[in-house]
C-alpha cells in the first residue's frame, strides 16, 4: 500500500488545474499544436505538429474546458481538450511550451 494514498487524486487535480490554466491563458485566434494525432472513430481528425487556430472556447463545466479548432483533414469543427496541446503561439514571434 502506498504511503501517500491520495497521490492519484492529487495527480488528477493537478492535471485539471493545468488544463484550466491553459484554457484561460490561450485566447481565441491563438495557434495551437497537438502532442499527438487526434483519432475519432478510427479516423485521424487532427494532426500532430500542425498549427490550428483556436476559433472558440467552450466551458460546459469547470472540469470540462475545450477549444474549438477546424480539422485540415475533414473541415469539421473539433473540440480539443487543453491537455492535448503541447505548444501554442499567441503572436508570430513567440512560442509557449505547455
Amino acid at each position: 500500500m502506498s504511503p501517500y494514498p491520495d497521490t492519484s487524486v492529487d495527480f488528477v487535480a493537478d492535471m485539471m488545474l493545468e488544463s484550466l490554466h491553459l484554457w484561460n491563458e490561450i485566447d481565441v485566434g491563438s495557434l495551437v499544436q497537438l502532442e499527438a494525432d487526434l483519432i475519432d472513430h478510427n479516423t485521424r481528425v487532427l494532426t500532430r505538429g500542425y498549427l490550428y487556430e483556436v476559433l472558440a472556447k467552450t466551458d460546459l463545466s469547470p472540469c470540462h474546458p475545450m477549444f474549438v479548432v477546424q480539422s485540415e483533414l475533414t473541415d469539421e469543427l473539433i473540440q480539443l481538450h487543453p491537455g492535448l496541446i503541447c505548444n501554442y503561439l499567441e503572436n508570430p514571434h513567440e512560442i509557449y511550451h505547455a
